[in-house]
């Protein structure tokens, strides 16, 4: 299973696992991303998941055991300052 899947380089890790051979898990928020990159990889098997909602995911991975590798790969960024930064952005992304 590969979180962040969608683009960038967990897109790559998932080309890269599919071309070894493996049956890949790319897990994203990105639904479309997640569209895009099956197209190219048809035999992909893709999880449209918010890793910020973990029953929800537990429950998705539990469906998914016994995985041999996870590359969690998903993550996010924020651009504000110190003394920019709201209050939604300082717990979504634990700015300090």
């Amino acid at each position: 299973m590969v979180t962040g899947a969608a683009g960038g380089l967990g897109s790559c890790i998932v080309r890269k696992f599919c071309e070894a051979g493996a049956t890949v898990f790319a897990l994203d928020c990105n639904k479309n991303g997640l569209l895009e990159l099956q197209k190219e990889l048809p035999e992909l098997k893709i999880v449209v998941a918010d890793l910020t909602k973990w029953n929800e995911l537990r429950k998705i991975v539990e469906g998914l055991c016994p995985l041999d590798h996870l590359v969690n790969n998903a993550g996010v960024s924020c651009i504000s300052t110190a003394l920019t930064v709201t209050e939604e952005e300082f717990d979504r992304f634990n700015f300090f």
